[in-house]
């Protein structure tokens, strides 16, 4: 539920700022823009503190929430093969991890209406 709020929220930040600018500014294209990741990690570099989804290398630092079915979990605990939840920004040329989560990972949508 936190993740869909945070997308609306900077989907909507996004909508203002593209109609309250006509042009793009040098300070907004160093701004940090929000992404996500799903897909099983490929690689875990515990010492570059990195980790690899989809040909895409993440950075993991200490500000990175990791969640192992909602759980609080360390870098240790992400290995090869698992399916991963990740959230992002990019700050400069480098793609930030802002949480990683693993194991149950819930994903709420809207249940589709049924026609009477």
């Amino acid at each position: 539920m936190h993740l869909l709020h945070r997308s609306i929220l900077a989907l909507s930040f996004a909508a203002v700022l593209s109609f309250s600018t006509s042009g793009t500014s040098a300070a907004d294209k160093k701004a940090p823009k929000d992404n996500a990741l799903r897909g099983k990690i490929s690689s875990v570099d515990k010492e570059a503190k990195t980790i690899t989804v989809g040909g895409t290398t993440v950075t993991v630092d200490e500000t990175t929430v990791i969640t192992d079915s909602g759980k609080p979990a360390k870098l240790e605990n992400l290995k090869a093969g698992t399916e991963s939840v990740i959230n992002t920004f990019m700050l400069g040329e480098k793609l930030i991890a802002v949480s990683i989560k693993i194991g149950v990972v819930a994903v709420t949508t809207p249940a589709a209406k049924k026609k009477k």
